[in-house]
């Protein structure tokens, strides 16, 4: 792990079962997302702010924006692995990405922006002070080179 950039690797793993793939055998593109949901919550507890914190504050994180970018197939039987990073925070927003991978390839990344949510006052509010430093030690200092893109082409641009 490298202190300007902490990359937490395998916080999740999982065998691909059968029912995750497609009739070709390769894991079907809505199973990533099931995967990275595991995966995130993995991470969450893994920063002291999954399932416990929400029991302790009410506080949770909820998911409000995510892109996907699938880069290599994975197979039924494949252990898809993943390694998770804090891209960047603001007092009420965690922006994370997850690399999933089987071994050493690389088969694609996930990031997900998530809001700091006060269940009972149905609202976000900012993290605890102890939450926000904690974060802001684990943020990258550059962001890694495929986050915040955008998709689709600029309005009127044909090729």
């Amino acid at each position: 792990m490298n202190d300007d950039n902490p990359l937490f690797s395998d916080i999740y793993q999982v065998d691909v079962p059968a029912s995750w793939t497609d009739h070709y055998g390769h894991m079907n593109e809505g199973y990533f997302v099931v995967a990275a949901s595991d995966a995130s919550w993995a991470f969450q507890a893994h920063l002291d702010i999954g399932t416990a914190y929400y029991d302790r504050t009410g506080c949770a994180l909820v998911t409000v924006e995510t892109h996907i970018r699938y880069l290599a197939e994975v197979s039924r039987g494949e252990c898809l692995s993943f390694d998770s990073l804090v891209i960047a925070h603001d007092a009420k927003r965690l922006h994370i990405g997850h690399v999933f991978r089987v071994g050493e390839r690389q088969c694609g990344t996930i990031e997900c922006m998530w809001l700091h949510l006060d269940h009972k006052a149905g609202r976000t509010k900012p993290f605890p002070p102890d939450i926000d430093s904690r974060l802001a030690a684990l943020a990258w200092k550059e962001s890694p080179v495929w986050a915040a893109r955008h998709i689709g082409l600029a309005r009127g641009e044909r090729r």
